[in-house]
Order: C-alpha cells, then structure tokens, then sequence
C-alpha cells in the first residue's frame, strides 16, 4: 500500500464543502504512484491510497474540536490576550481548555497549549499524555513544541500558520525532527482562515 505525503485540502466550515474538497483530491492523487509523488514537507499527513481516512472519517472530529479550539480562542481575545485557543482530547472527549493567558497571569509561559497539558496532566495523574490529541488554533511556538514532545502528545491538529514564530514548519520543524525519541503526527490547515480572521481581527483592532 502506497504512501504519499501531501498537503491536506482547505477545511471549511461547511461539511458539504470539506467533503467535495476531500474526495476530488482522492480521486486527483490516486492515479499516481507514491514513488512519483514527492513528499512536500515531513511534517504533513501521510495519505493511503486504499484509505483516505483522515479525509473522511476525521473530518468531522476535527471541525468540532477546531471549533472548540477557536471560542477559547475567542475569549482570550476579549480578555485582551492574544487569541490563540486549544484543547486537548482524551479518549474522544475534551479533557482540558483555555485560551493563552500570559497577560493575566503574567506568566510568559502562559500559552493556550502549556496550559491544557498542565491541566490534562493533572486530571490523569501523569506527565506522559498518550491517547490524546492536542487543537490549537495557530501553529505553536518552540517552547510549546517542545512541551508537546515532553508530554509525549501522539497527534498535534492546528489551523493557521505562525510565519514569524512558528516551530512545527513555518520557522522551524521541531516536531519532525529525527533525532528526537517521540514523534507527532500532525495535520495542519484545519479552519486555518477562521483562526488566521480572528488572529487579524484582534490585531487590526489595536492598531
């Protein structure tokens, strides 16, 4: 069974829209061998030829959960913070939640994703967080990829790149990183307008 790596199709809002998206690049990529597609970066998703099931039966998991990610996220910004949101998922249900709060708690460390893994780990007695998936609205930065890999978080899903700070493959690719003890899995674009909207919003706002 062939394996291609490629990068995953714009996720809307519209369930309809996701999934036309999601089948007619099935059926775009299918008549290619994987020897003849090159992998576009080691971070993005591997694709099966005989089953596409990140774009369909994960679809819509991780829509709700983006979503989820995106009202913390929106909170935080009318907290001032900037609006960076996520949540961690066990087991298929939401363990933990938060926006970024360095402002609040003047706490640079303070980050909507340090935040979940902390509490995440709390709940389940343990620093080691297997069986779960961590949303975050924007690409994370390298003190939480490094946090991420840490905690040893299996699958990292997040909507918008970070141009200027990001660690997962926009400045830098922590997470794919061979010569680390634990690797991610991580799917990238999820809702990435709606989080890069909000993100400009707050931003524009203030200027």
């Amino acid at each position: 069974m062939g394996l291609v790596c490629f990068s995953p199709p714009q996720l809307s809002s519209n369930p309809l829209l996701s999934l036309l998206s999601a089948l007619c690049f099935f059926v775009l990529v299918r008549p290619f061998s994987a020897s003849s597609v090159p992998c576009v970066n080691s971070v993005l998703v591997r694709f099966s030829f005989l089953s596409p099931c990140y774009s369909l039966a994960r679809m819509d998991t991780d829509l709700e959960f983006m979503q989820e990610a995106l009202a913390e996220g929106r909170d935080a910004a009318t907290a001032g913070e900037v609006p960076v949101g996520a949540v961690l998922v066990y087991d298929g249900k939401i363990l933990a939640r938060s926006g970024n709060r360095t402002i609040r708690d003047n706490d640079p460390t303070a980050h909507a994703e340090i935040i979940v893994l902390r509490e995440a780990a709390r709940l389940l007695s343990n620093y080691r967080l297997a069986n779960t998936a961590l949303y975050v609205t924007i690409e994370p930065c390298s003190m939480c990829a490094g946090a991420i890999i840490q905690a040893r978080v299996p699958r990292l899903i997040y909507g918008a790149d970070d141009p200027k700070g990001g660690a997962i493959r926009s400045c830098f690719e922590i997470l794919s990183n061979p010569r680390l003890n634990h690797q991610v899995e991580v799917s990238s674009g999820v809702l990435a307008t709606e989080a890069a909207a909000v993100l400009q919003s707050f931003f524009a706002a203030r200027r």
